[in-house]
């Protein structure tokens, strides 16, 4: 490796951190003990919401600055975050009129778990950056909304913490440790802990270029709660950096859960999975934090769902802001949606009241859509609901 690669990927990865080896602080309310360091809000309330783009300049305001620009920035240019949002807008709705219904049910079933939405909790590190009670209270407002949470291994709080929060189906994503002994540590963690599914994260092989970190000088003080005295950061922590099939089979063989991988940006990729066991597929360019130019998720979706054919769950992430957003992906083959950023906004805003609340609006402006798009149930959702013109495929 030549001298001026070795230093950007030193640089990057002192600079894109998850969290610090810094101990976690004692405390005698394990609830909304993070560290004495970091001024994470406080309040839960309810709040009121209009639209969730709104939500973040509300929640920098509340947010420390260093927390705020590592759960709103993204890698490089930020092309591919930007291009997330704006994708969906190139979609548009064909309703379809007099069809006398008079309302729309979201509900669904996920891997076996029946949830009130099409509409899931991505996986996230550190909900200690938005709020004190971080993951116990996203997964708390997760569960009175009726939704599915995804719990992250770099999270602050431990998954038994998080998974007690809230009674609702939950599935566990892993950044898998280098180590064997501790892979499979954590994966009978999860499964003993009621996790219903493993999520592997498979785009984080190296350090993305997170710039805004970097002028922040920004390290996490917070603990990483299911890994004690290690280091959680981004690329310093010891996951393995060489993934392969392999590992799929390894995590199957080790819970006996259903296995999806996050990061799934391609037809081959996402047909191997499904041949290789896989229960489902994550279509996500990690909101655009990983590699920068690469397409939106809702471009490459129709050639994903096209090529799968049934045969696995599809998720997608990534831009997701409207009610319409979650219309026209299941429109296009998903069968839910991940929401990221303004879950952790909502949280912010208001603890587990704000992260109900976002998936309330969500839901909500998801039924709106259904009725005026006129559809009474998720399985009448298709393609023909969705006009995709040559310039948007373009894009794929």
């Amino acid at each position: 490796m030549d001298r001026t690669r070795r230093d950007f990927l030193s640089a990057t990865a002192a600079a894109v951190t998850l969290s610090t080896t810094l101990p976690a602080l004692a405390s005698s309310d394990p609830q909304t003990a993070t560290s004495s360091a970091y001024a994470a809000p406080t309040e839960i309330k309810a709040i009121d919401i209009i639209n969730l783009r709104e939500l973040e300049p509300a929640a920098q305001k509340v947010i420390p600055a260093g927390g705020f620009g590592y759960i709103s920035s993204a890698a490089g240019d930020e092309w591919t975050k930007r291009e997330n949002e704006a994708a969906f807008k190139r979609l548009t709705i064909v309703p379809r009129y007099l069809t006398g219904y008079k309302d729309a049910d979201r509900s669904t079933t996920l891997l076996g778990s029946k949830v009130s939405m099409p509409i899931i909790v991505s996986a996230m590190a550190g909900h200690g950056m938005a709020h004190v009670t971080a993951e116990v209270g996203s997964s708390k407002g997760t569960g009175e909304a009726g939704a599915l949470y995804t719990a992250a291994s770099l999270s602050t709080k431990t998954m038994e913490e998080i998974a007690v929060a809230s009674s609702g189906p939950k599935w566990f994503q892993i950044y898998l440790p280098a180590d064997r002994g501790q892979a499979r540590e954590i994966l009978i963690r999860a499964k003993t802990a009621g996790y219903r599914a493993i999520i592997l994260t498979i785009d984080t092989v190296v350090p993305s270029n997170r710039e805004t970190d970097r002028r922040n000088h920004f390290r996490s003080p917070l603990p990483v709660g299911n890994f004690p005295g290690e280091s959680g950061a981004y690329a310093a922590a010891p996951i393995k950096r060489d993934l392969d099939w392999e590992d799929v089979e390894f995590i199957w063989k080790t819970t006996g859960l259903p296995v999806l991988l996050k990061g799934v940006m391609s037809p081959e990729l996402a047909v191997t999975a499904v041949e290789r066991g896989c229960a489902g597929v994550q279509v996500s360019n990690h909101g655009g934090r990983q590699l920068d130019d690469v397409a939106a998720s809702i471009t490459v979706l129709p050639r994903i769902a096209d090529a799968v054919r049934g045969r696995a769950t599809i998720i997608i992430d990534g831009g997701v802001r409207r009610g319409q957003d979650v219309f026209k992906a299941l429109a296009l083959g998903a069968h839910a949606v991940a929401v990221g950023r303004p879950i952790l906004y909502g949280l912010a805003l208001g603890g587990w009241l704000g992260v109900q609340a976002v998936l309330q609006h969500l839901d909500g402006e998801f039924e709106m859509t259904m009725r005026l798009a006129g559809v009474r149930t998720i399985a009448e959702i298709s393609s023909s609901y969705v006009a995709v013109g040559p310039e948007t495929l373009a894009t794929i």
